[in-house]
């Protein structure tokens, strides 16, 4: 059971009487909370109630709900909304304050941070995004567009059977805020009629893109807490979960056993989850800092016991380098065949001089290096992969030993844990190259097969083989 631990006040704003209910002492923090589509503050009164030693809270009706006053012209634009806050606050001499939004209100709130930024410190956002369940909102809106008048307890029947998480008792402590007396006995909603007239051509909200609101969250840099009921069909558990992901100071909660309206569905642990953001909020462990980047000896420590396990992304780049090299002195055999004829005693010499100069591999290691170098090598593999067996042949023609040498060099001394094996490696290539120099003739494929073998590293078989098939395309 709600106690009545409130103020009921008004304040007059762009011409509109806004109604709101206030917990909790004037010199608290301020909370200032709005509501969803067809409801009011008291949406939020057993929230208020836990948290009214805590803070000040204000659960303002929002125009055209509530006590607060209809707006003659329709105007329920998301300008309006945010203007009528802005208002609100200049009249109550809000100067900093934590701000609350369910559904509507949500939106609402998320308008007016990105219009009026400086004055809201934190964000709540109860069960809403960018985007919205199609089939959540037609619930609701068949809900409110129901029957215009009841009898009171016809009323209460009919909220239970669109939210039975709730007890009659605590329905019909709502509905009592919901509901106004009709002169004929009987009862009806506060919000404007017209929500329930869909020839009324009333708008409410905005008329914005699903990509101009993914872009307004995006914007929101003040600490954010988005709180999902856990049975929710309106805000997706997909959307939810991008959404924290691309703004830049969000946690996402899910509240077990609650829908849509997650506050009253499950209140104390909504509580317990505003409570503790907004705690460590004030004591500055909100948003955590970032972990700080370990020292590069231990990055190096953790290399190398990676290394140790097995094959990994260093394995991986080791053989992207050694096919590189393999695959470029093939090529380079092709196109420098009858060079090679003229040349063959002075061009295996140089070869082994260019492998016996070839600079020791640095041991530092560049981890953010290594996975470019890793992913340059490995793209250059997929590369060739793609193209049939006489177009990779046709760009093995052009390409340049030295200028791949080179290439490889970088790539294992990025990786750092694999400069002792490199010169060799290298040296190895040098071999190859001069000794298929002494064929006249082009390597058939088993040739090719087997120089990739000889430089592929690696104990697995299947791994290999896969990088053969690979570089034949």
């Amino acid at each position: 059971m709600v106690t009545a631990g409130y103020i009921e006040r008004s304040v007059t704003v762009n011409g509109l009487k806004l109604a709101y209910q206030e917990w909790g002492s004037p010199s608290a923090p301020p909370i200032v909370m709005l509501h969803g589509f067809g409801v009011s503050g008291h949406m939020f009164d057993e929230f208020a109630e836990r948290m009214q030693d805590r803070y000040r809270l204000l659960a303002l009706d929002q125009r055209g709900h509530g006590d607060s006053d209809w707006s003659e012209e329709g105007d329920y634009s998301r300008d309006a909304f945010v203007e009528d806050l802005e208002g609100f606050r200049k009249a109550l001499g809000l100067e900093r304050f934590i701000l609350i939004g369910h559904s509507m209100g949500g939106l609402n709130a998320v308008a007016y941070v990105n219009r009026y930024p400086g004055h809201a410190t934190a964000l709540v956002l109860v069960d809403v995004g960018p985007e919205a369940a199609k089939e959540g909102v037609d619930n609701i809106v068949r809900f409110t567009r129901g029957p215009d008048e009841l009898e009171f307890e016809e009323f209460v029947q009919l909220a239970h059977r669109f939210n039975p998480r709730r007890t009659l008792e605590n329905i019909r402590e709502r509905m009592r805020h919901r509901l106004k007396p009709t002169e004929g006995g009987k009862w009806t909603w506060k919000f404007d009629r017209r929500f329930r007239q869909p020839e009324s051509g009333l708008i409410v909200g905005s008329q914005l893109s699903t990509d101009e609101l993914w872009q307004q969250f995006r914007n929101i840099t003040i600490p954010t807490l988005l709180v999902r009921g856990a049975e929710s069909d309106v805000l997706s558990r997909e959307v939810a979960e991008r959404c924290v992901q691309e703004m830049p100071a969000a946690r996402l909660v899910t509240i077990p056993g609650a829908g849509h309206s997650v506050p009253g569905d499950n209140p104390d642990a909504f509580t317990e989850a505003v409570a503790t953001f907004l705690a460590e909020v004030e004591s500055g462990q909100f948003p955590p800092p970032q972990a700080s980047s370990p020292p590069l000896d231990q990055l190096a420590e953790q290399h190398v016991r990676g290394a140790r396990r097995g094959p990994g992304l260093a394995a991986l780049a080791l053989a992207g380098a050694a096919a590189v090299l393999a695959v470029a002195g093939i090529g380079y055999l092709v196109r420098k065949e009858s060079a090679r004829r003229r040349r063959r005693s002075s061009g295996p010499r140089r070869a082994l001089e260019a492998a016996r100069q070839a600079p020791v591999l640095p041991q530092a290691v560049d981890l953010d290096l290594a996975r470019e170098r890793a992913a340059e090598a490995l793209a250059r593999l997929a590369e060739v992969s793609a193209n049939s067996a006489k177009r990779a042949r046709r760009r093995l023609d052009e390409v340049d030993l030295s200028a791949a040498r080179a290439a490889a060099a970088d790539v294992l001394a990025a990786l750092g844990q694999t400069g002792k094996q490199a010169p060799a490696l290298v040296r190895e290539t040098a071999h190859l190259v001069e000794s298929r120099a002494r064929r006249r003739k082009s390597l058939p494929r088993t040739g090719l097969d087997a120089a990739l073998r000889s430089l592929l590293p690696g104990r697995r078989k299947r791994r290999r083989s896969g990088l053969l098939a690979a570089l034949r395309g």
